[in-house]
């Protein structure tokens, strides 16, 4: 009896069998890891690309329609086509897997008497799309840090100055492919913030209802 257990502790055959056995789920765990944080970031990045393109395409206007507002939702599908895999995943439509909204602010030197380094104040002059991201009217926007993600009532900190500005919002839920059940859905939030092309001066970019529209809420006094 002795002899055969001094002979099992001194065996070697199988311990590469073993050692991989206890290794491989630490090594699948990571390896799906490692492929959650490439798709997060991939789709980060194709959102900040999709916010950036939907307002350069509005700052070429001189003036917005129902169906330049049509248009540019629209176009999210061609700008982040990973939202149909992932609404159909979902079971859900697209237009409700991501949130989008385009907004034209106004600023005004809280001082109307100042000449050089103004204050502004930023005011929503027209807002359009989902709820959850439509900048409300008559409501100062709050100036916060560069590198926080914008609400609907704040702006980053230089965003602020003279010239108006079009700011497309987006949001779109992560879900993880792998471990969805323990993994929550993380929201990831982009703007992008462009001045209008073909407006002078502190004109900003005007919002036109033809027939009657839903697509967009107009501010009082614009």
């Amino acid at each position: 009896m002795l002899k055969a257990l001094d002979a099992f502790k001194k065996a070697q055959g199988g311990l590469a069998l073993l050692e991989f056995a206890v290794a491989l789920p630490f090594l699948v765990l990571a390896l799906l890891g490692f492929f959650e944080i490439d798709r997060y970031v991939s789709m980060t990045r194709r959102l900040e690309i999709t916010a950036s393109s939907i307002a350069e395409q509005l700052s070429q206007d001189t003036l917005v329609t129902p169906v330049d507002v049509t248009f540019a939702q629209d176009s999210t599908v061609v700008l982040f086509p990973a939202v149909l895999a992932d609404s159909a995943r979902k079971g859900v439509a697209w237009s409700d897997d991501i949130a989008l909204s385009m907004s034209s602010i106004v600023f005004s030197p809280t001082n109307p008497k100042c000449a050089t380094n103004c204050k502004y104040s930023a005011q929503v002059a027209w807002s359009s799309g989902s709820n959850s991201l439509s900048r409300p009217c008559n409501v100062l926007l709050q100036s916060t840090s560069d590198t926080q993600s914008s609400s609907p009532t704040t702006l980053p900190a230089d965003a602020f100055g003279p010239v108006p500005l079009i700011v497309v919002d987006v949001a779109f839920n992560y879900t993880p492919l792998f471990g969805a059940s323990m993994v929550p859905a993380i929201t990831i939030r982009r703007s992008a913030y462009i001045q209008p092309r073909y407006t002078t001066g502190n004109a900003y970019l005007q919002y036109s209802v033809a027939g009657g529209d839903n697509l967009v809420t107009t501010c009082q006094g614009f």
